[in-house]
C-alpha cells in the first residue's frame, strides 16, 4: 500500500507540470496580444489628452467672457466715476466758501473748555475721597 500512496502523489507532481506549461502558454497568449495592449494604452491617453484639451477650450471660453463682462463694467465704473467726481468737486466747493478757521478755532474752543470741567470734577471727586 505504501507504494500505491507514492504512485499518486507522483501523478500529482505530473498534474503541477502540466499547469505550468499552460501557464507558459497564457504567457505567449499575452505577447501576441501586445498590439492590443499598445492601442488600449494610446486609447487611454487619448481620452486623457480629450479631457484636458476639452478644459482647456472651456477656460478660454470663460476668459473671454469675462473680459467682454469687464468691459462693461469699466464702462459703468468710469460714468459712476465721473458721477462721483462732480458731486465731491460740489462739496469742496462749499467748505471753500466756508471760512473754515473761524469754525475749527471755535470748536477747538468748545473741546477746551469740557476737558476743563473734566479735570475740575476729577479733582473735586478726588479731593472728596481723601477727606471721605
Amino acid at each position: 500500500m505504501a507504494t500505491e500512496k507514492r504512485a499518486t502523489a507522483k501523478t500529482t507532481a505530473a498534474r503541477k507540470t502540466t499547469a505550468k506549461k499552460t501557464t507558459a502558454k497564457k504567457a505567449t497568449k499575452g505577447n501576441v496580444n501586445s498590439g492590443s495592449v499598445k492601442q488600449q494604452a494610446e486609447k487611454a491617453v487619448n481620452i486623457y489628452l480629450g479631457v484636458i484639451g476639452k478644459g482647456i477650450d472651456t477656460l478660454q471660453e470663460n476668459i473671454e467672457n469675462s473680459r467682454k463682462e469687464n468691459e462693461k463694467r469699466i464702462k459703468e465704473l468710469e460714468k459712476r466715476g465721473s458721477k462721483f467726481r462732480t458731486e465731491l468737486s460740489k462739496r469742496f466747493k462749499k467748505l471753500k466758501s466756508r471760512d473754515l478757521a473761524e469754525e475749527s478755532k471755535a470748536q477747538f474752543e468748545k473741546i477746551q473748555e469740557q476737558v476743563e470741567e473734566t479735570v475740575e470734577s476729577v479733582k473735586e471727586k478726588f479731593e472728596n475721597s481723601k477727606a471721605a
